[in-house]
């Protein structure tokens, strides 16, 4: 099997979606750092619909079924660009292309307080929508990540016994959380920004039920590195400021730069895209998360929180 979409492959899912691949435009190319943008999949843009397949060798992790059934639902719901067709057994999906006034949302866009108050409305939207049946589990990944990690020799952090010891104080967060379909992904990139600060969640990828403030948390890390700055961004959410919430997303964006931070790596190893930055990109996380944890607010995080109650 190829390990990346070929033209062949990506000429399968247009036909199957209906869509004309004459005059198709390739979508945007991948890149990992800083913003973690088009690496799971293939994409064109022909006739006013997007088009995306996923690469094979990015497939394994992923509850491929849930993805794509929350992607159909944020666009009816008005969180995502509305899909016309979804394929599982290719892993392909066909939405609205956001056209004029539409694109891509950067990190410095989540400097703008509008463009931050409708980027979270639209997770709020997508919150409220219909429970998926993949239950998204970050620690579980994370120690997949390491077990393959160790078994294909790929070397890791001198610090990650540490590291995943110290993030372990996390794990009550996710038994006592009310669950709601989640993107469980923060990237910029994976936002579209229109007109008038309009914003549309378009990667869905890592979909499964989670504590939404899993998804707050993702965003507010993406915004900035002072809390204080985040503040404004959680009350756009929540509604108003709740320390104990603001402390479980805080959490949750540290256990999610863990689990990128060993993703990178992995796939640094693994993908036959070498130009790809991952370890760029991954040892960006991995410092993110060690100074995160070496600080003595984390621990004050957890028992605001109510991990340790």
């Amino acid at each position: 099997m190829n390990a990346l979409v070929s033209d062949a492959m990506m000429m399968e899912a247009a036909e199957a979606a209906g869509v004309p691949m004459a005059g198709a435009i390739a979508g945007p190319a991948a890149l990992a750092s800083p913003s973690y943008q088009a690496l799971e999949s293939r994409s064109i843009v022909s006739s006013g619909v997007f088009v995306k397949r996923m690469h094979p060798e990015m497939r394994e992790g992923f509850d491929l079924v849930s993805s794509l059934e929350l992607a159909s639902r944020a666009g009816s719901a008005g969180a995502g660009p509305q899909v016309h067709w979804s394929d599982p057994d290719l892993v392909a999906v066909a939405m609205d292309a956001l056209g004029d006034g539409w694109r891509t949302a950067r990190q410095n866009d989540l400097q703008e307080p509008a463009v931050v108050a409708s980027a979270m409305q639209a997770m709020k939207t997508l919150h409220a929508c219909d429970a998926v049946s993949h239950r998204f589990d970050p620690f579980a990944i994370i120690d997949d990540l390491l077990g393959s990690c160790a078994r294909d020799g790929i070397p890791l952090p001198d610090d990650i016994h540490w590291l995943r010891r110290i993030i372990a104080m996390a794990e009550p967060l996710g038994d006592r959380a009310t669950l709601a379909p989640c993107r469980n992904d923060g990237s910029s990139s994976n936002l579209m920004i229109g007109p008038g600060g309009q914003v549309m969640l378009i990667d869905y990828d890592r979909a499964g039920m989670n504590d939404p403030l899993y998804d707050v948390g993702c965003l507010l890390a993406e915004m900035t590195d002072h809390e204080r700055d985040m503040h404004d961004g959680f009350i756009a959410y929540a509604g108003r400021f709740d320390e104990a919430g603001f402390a479980r997303a805080r959490v949750w964006s540290h256990v999610d730069d863990l689990l990128h931070a060993l993703w990178s790596r992995r796939m640094a190893h693994r993908s036959e895209r070498k130009v790809v930055e991952w370890i760029k990109y991954g040892e960006w996380r991995l410092l993110r998360v060690r100074m995160a944890l070496s600080n003595p607010s984390f621990e004050e995080k957890i028992r605001i929180s109510g991990a340790a109650s």
